[in-house]
């Protein structure tokens, strides 16, 4: 290649790499993404509870729930939190778990007018790190994050038992 091409080639890297950051900062800028500002208004939560095992050190602390989108729009889950866990990630009963299960409640879609079901026998999340002192309580606040920057915080009670 004629060095006259090298540097046009070089010169053309060098610009489109120098527009990639600011490409990422203008779709992470904090607008809300049309349709989705008000997604917790569309969602309703039930079933939910954090299902601790029956003896300390026999499995693992679980959050259980059902996700029901009531609008005719499609939302996106981008999130679940709570004090009393360190990190959520998703879980399966009984498949093999890889990093697109654990990251499953960071980009889940939610079809319009649908209710989706995480319970034991499937799909649900594992409390990893859980924080004892929380874990004390009835209850535990378990918040769930929306595309579009929407929450929508319930009130998770704490079972304990076998399955």
């Amino acid at each position: 290649m004629k060095p006259r091409y090298q540097a046009i080639l070089a010169s053309a890297l060098i610009s489109l790499l120098a527009l990639g950051p600011a490409q990422a900062q203008e779709h992470n800028n904090g607008q809300s993404v049309p349709g989705q500002a008000d997604a917790q208004k569309d969602i309703s939560i039930t079933d939910i509870s954090l299902h601790q095992p029956a003896t300390q050190g026999q499995g693992q602390t679980e959050l259980y729930f059902s996700l029901t989108n009531n609008s005719h729009t499609t939302h996106l889950l981008t999130g679940v939190v709570s004090p009393a866990c360190s990190t959520l990630v998703g879980y399966h009963t009984d498949q093999e778990n890889t990093p697109g299960t654990r990251h499953l409640f960071q980009h889940l879609a939610l079809p319009e007018v649908t209710t989706l079901v995480f319970a034991s026998a499937g799909y649900h999340m594992l409390c990893v790190g859980p924080v004892a002192q929380v874990l004390t309580q009835p209850n535990v606040p378990v918040t769930f994050q929306f595309l579009g920057g929407s929450s929508k915080t319930v009130s998770a009670p704490i079972t304990s038992g076998t399955r």
